[in-house]
C-alpha cells in the first residue's frame, strides 16, 4: 500500500513537472532508455549478476546549461526479482545544450522492489507456495553523459551511481538470506527520443 502511494505521488509530481516545464522551459522531450547494472538482491542462489531495465523518461532545459530528467524505469533482476523507480536528475551541461553536450548532476528517486520466494513445508517434497516481499527504498547519487539537444531527434549515453537508502533485508528462506543491494549503479542509453525548443513557438 506505501509503495503504490508513493508511486501514486510520483505520477502527479511527473504531470506538475511536466506542465510547469513546457509553460517556463527552454526545450522539452521524451525519449526511451534502456539500462543495465549489477543485480538489485544479494544471498539469491538463482540471482543474476546483472540488472536490465527498460524505460521512459521526459526531458526539460530550462537554461543553455541547466536542465533536467524525469526517469521512470522498470527494472528486471530475474523472474523472481522486479522493480520500478523513478529518478529524478539534475544536469549541468559543459557546453550549451542546444547541441550534443557532457553534462554531470545528481539524482534521487524512489523504487519499489518485489521480490518472489517459493517456501516449501518439507524440503524437496511437496510443491512449493509462492510468497511476495516488497520493499520501499530511495536511490541517491550522481549521473554523468553526453545528450543530444532537445530540438527534434536526439539520444543520450549516461552513466548514475550511488546509494540505496531503506536497503537491507527482504527475506529468509531455507536458512538463506536475501538482502537488497545498498549500491544503485547503472549505465544507459536513451533512444527514439524527440522533443522541441518552445523558443521557436
Amino acid at each position: 500500500m506505501n509503495a503504490m502511494r508513493g508511486i501514486s505521488r510520483l505520477g502527479l509530481f511527473t504531470l506538475l513537472v511536466i506542465v510547469g516545464g513546457a509553460a517556463h522551459g527552454q526545450a522539452s522531450g521524451f525519449n526511451f532508455t534502456i539500462g543495465y547494472g549489477p543485480g538489485m538482491v544479494k544471498g539469491l542462489s538463482n540471482s543474476r549478476q546483472l540488472a536490465s531495465g527498460l524505460g521512459l523518461a521526459y526531458q526539460q532545459d530550462f537554461e543553455p546549461r541547466f536542465g533536467m530528467a524525469l526517469d521512470l524505469n522498470y527494472r528486471m533482476d530475474n523472474v523472481d526479482v522486479h522493480a520500478v523507480d523513478g529518478i529524478i536528475s539534475a544536469k549541468y551541461f559543459t557546453s550549451d545544450n542546444d547541441a550534443t553536450a557532457f553534462y554531470i548532476g545528481s539524482f534521487f528517486g524512489i523504487q519499489s522492489l518485489k521480490a518472489t520466494s517459493r517456501e516449501y513445508a518439507s524440503p524437496g517434497i511437496g510443491s512449493a507456495v509462492m510468497k511476495d516481499h516488497t520493499k520501499l527504498q530511495f536511490p541517491i547519487g550522481l549521473r554523468a553523459g553526453v545528450r543530444g539537444g532537445l530540438d527534434g531527434y536526439f539520444a543520450e549515453l549516461f552513466a548514475q551511481a550511488g546509494y540505496m537508502i531503506g536497503n537491507g533485508q527482504l527475506y529468509t528462506s531455507e536458512g538463506e538470506q536475501v538482502s537488497t543491494s545498498p549500491v544503485f549503479l547503472s549505465i544507459g542509453f536513451s533512444f527514439l527520443g524527440f522533443g522541441w525548443d518552445h523558443r521557436s513557438r
